[in-house]
């Protein structure tokens, strides 16, 4: 169960652990992910330090030195990364970590996992996030058994009068992709439906949206939700059926790649016995930002559809 312990939740708001919490609060380019027993802090999709809970109040640091490929630990008034031992000794030089980090991103791209970061901090803490109807739970949802979820998102329309409810939101599983070359062969978009489904049908869903409500609330309780501090619940019932979500970044609108591959995918058998289970959708926009709406999330089959209306409108000035 992806949770940290409350005395964890109070170390991180009031207690010792509390320069970690104001770290992340003052950046934007971080963002604070909850697991078993630790917290990780991301930077552009890269772990920039982990936190364990070894007993009650009692911490262990962690960074990936493979970041440090160049090993320059660049001093900064005698401190260097490689001798951080402490949890405060790796939020004094954050700056050195991300400068590493920098150099290592500039020659092994990960720009599924740093969009990622910047689509929970548009919906999750900017001055906007209460206007767009997602708030993301959590990224690299790792179900511990070969299945891997980039983000678990909760739905929760920004109305006034839902925005009320806060005890009827839905889950919903978003995979995001950038650009034509990762819709295909392995981790391509055929692959992620068949997970999908397979997920759905050997696991108990109301263990996720369990898990994923955890998730918020503590979010909430650390103050890395742009919401009113009270706890939410996600419905489970027929009338929330979990959404499953294509984000595509940087399609070119001119190749028929994706078409082809949604085609494909709405005539197999596993994507429609999905469909009895979970809405398949795909995120569409008119205008540039990460925000996300629910009027923005359409059927794959509307979708093609919308495709052919506009490319015969283009034929047909």
């Amino acid at each position: 169960m992806r949770k940290i312990s409350d005395q964890f939740i109070s170390d991180l708001k009031t207690g010792s652990l509390r320069p970690v919490l104001e770290a992340v609060l003052h950046d934007d380019t971080v963002c604070l992910e909850i697991r078993s027993k630790n917290i990780t802090l991301y930077y552009r999709g890269g772990k920039l330090l982990k936190i364990e809970e070894k007993s009650l109040g009692n911490y262990k640091p962690s960074f990936d030195k493979k970041y440090c490929k160049h090993k320059k630990f660049v001093s900064n008034h005698g401190k260097t990364i490689e001798n951080a031992k402490t949890v405060f000794d790796f939020v004094a030089v954050f700056p050195l970590i991300k400068s590493e980090m920098d150099i290592w991103f500039s020659e092994h791209s990960k720009l599924e996992r740093e969009i990622q970061q910047h689509i929970e901090r548009e919906n999750n803490h900017t001055r906007n996030a209460t206007d767009t109807d997602y708030y993301i739970a959590d990224i690299e949802y790792d179900t511990r058994e070969n299945s891997r979820f980039d983000m678990l998102a909760l739905k929760w329309p920004s109305t006034s009068t839902a925005h009320k409810n806060r005890a009827g939101l839905s889950l919903s599983f978003i995979e995001v992709k950038y650009a034509d070359g990762a819709l295909t062969n392995s981790s391509g978009l055929e692959d992620h439906i068949v997970d999908m489904y397979s997920y759905l049908k050997s696991h108990d869903f109301s263990t996720v949206c369990k898990e994923a409500e955890g998730m918020f609330n503590q979010k909430i309780a650390l103050g890395l939700i742009n919401v009113p501090k009270n706890t939410v619940k996600i419905g489970i019932d027929s009338n929330k059926r979990p959404e499953f979500i294509l984000l595509l970044v940087n399609h070119k609108s001119a190749s028929d790649k994706l078409n082809r591959e949604l085609n494909n995918i709405i005539q197999s058998d596993i994507y429609k016995n999905l469909c009895k289970i979970a809405d398949v959708k795909i995120a569409i926009s008119c205008l540039m930002g990460y925000g996300l709406y629910e009027n923005s999330m359409i059927s794959l089959e509307k979708y093609l559809e919308k495709e052919g209306a506009d490319k015969n409108d283009n034929h047909h000035p």
